[in-house]
């Protein structure tokens, strides 16, 4: 019974051991492997990941794997953190480009001046932006507010940079965040973390990043110009305010209504009553008609001979003089007035065109 029982412990060994000498090879190769990239600076140890111009080969990716099979079919007590450590090359491998010698770069995960979402474009002879823009899917005004172009034109232009989605590409200033940024261009916080590596670093100043779906305000547009305010000027002559001019002429007379129960310190159904209703911001005192500009200068007021829109035209013709609304005034002088109780008609707002050769004979009470 015991040759036999010997006999078959013999044959069972037997069988395992081609399976025994392949493990052993592999770990030989594996350790001869390792010996080799130690000797050339080529060790894997993960503190090299850390390293920005560190590489990882394709040999190097097998043995990784081969050592992270092994460990799980010996049931090594390492073997979740061998196999945890070829997953993060993998990453790195897949992630990076590969070069001539077999090496691809580490993902730069800090900072950048460019984001990976930010496409760098240098202009070709020929290039137009409209092409340019259809090529990479998003639209021209995308493209000129991330490049700070109030035109389309691309003279002078060499480098252009684009959004890979639509949205836009925004240089980030001092005090900025991610959450302020969104806030701001119509945006999502997190999708700009995400989106530009943004997770360990934050915003840095300088860096070129996409903000996704974002869109600028129209006053930080480059085409934007801003509206110029002028200051009427008035003068303190007493002359200036009796300045007679003529109420007979308009044009394009209509009848707007009949406003009943305005209230306010004037009198009912009165033009002044109509020309307060319009600009409350004006003293309750400035009397009849006739004396609005001089009161309304003597309050602070700047008083002119050119019209605005929303000013109070005034002219001391007749007895009690006459106000009315300037609501608009067109390209060529003219303007739109409307006013109460004209041609002597109580309650009666009409609404005409005094033409620009009879702009210059009234005074406009402009706000402050």
């Amino acid at each position: 019974m015991t040759k036999r029982r010997k006999k078959r412990d013999f044959t069972k060994m037997k069988k395992a051991m081609p399976y025994v000498l392949v493990g052993l090879a592999t770990l030989a190769l594996v350790f001869v492997g390792s010996l080799s990239k130690n000797a050339g600076g080529m060790t894997l140890s993960l503190s090299n990941f850390a390293q920005e111009d560190y590489h990882v080969s394709a040999d190097q990716l097998s043995e990784l794997y081969v050592v992270a099979d092994l460990s799980d079919a010996l049931g090594l007590a390492s073997a979740p953190d061998v196999a945890s450590n070829f997953v993060l090359t993998t990453s790195m491998y897949d992630a990076g480009q590969t070069s001539l010698t077999g090496k691809v770069e580490k993902p730069n995960l800090t900072n950048l001046e460019i984001s990976r979402g930010v496409i760098e474009y240098t202009v070709q002879e020929g290039d137009s932006l409209e092409a340019i823009a259809k090529e990479y899917g998003v639209s021209t005004d995308e493209i000129r507010w991330s490049n700070g172009m109030k035109t389309n034109d691309l003279l002078g232009v060499s480098v252009l940079y684009i959004p890979s989605v639509s949205g836009i590409v925004y240089t980030v200033k001092s005090g900025d965040t991610a959450e302020s940024i969104a806030e701001k261009y119509g945006s999502n916080a997190e999708e700009i973390i995400a989106l530009n590596d943004l997770e360990i670093s934050g915003v840095s100043e300088g860096a070129r990043i996409l903000i996704k779906g974002g869109t600028l305000p129209e006053t930080e547009r480059p085409e934007y110009v801003a509206p110029v305010v002028t200051t009427p000027s008035y003068s303190s002559s007493s002359s200036y305010y009796t300045y007679l001019g003529s109420t007979a002429t308009r044009q394009n007379i209509e009848v707007v209504g009949y406003f009943y129960g305005l209230g306010g310190p004037y009198g009912a159904g009165q033009c002044t009553q109509w020309a307060w209703y319009n600009r409350q911001d004006l003293p309750s005192n400035l009397g009849n008609a006739s004396a609005w500009a001089y009161n309304a200068a003597a309050a602070g007021f700047p008083v002119s001979r050119t019209p605005s829109a929303g000013a109070v035209f005034q002219t001391s013709a007749g007895w009690y003089g006459h106000v009315g609304y300037v609501e608009a005034v067109n390209p060529d002088g003219s303007i739109v007035v409307s006013e109460m109780n004209y041609n002597y008609q109580p309650y009666r707002v009409v609404r005409s065109t005094i033409p620009a050769s009879a702009v210059g004979g009234f005074n406009y009470i402009h706000r402050k």
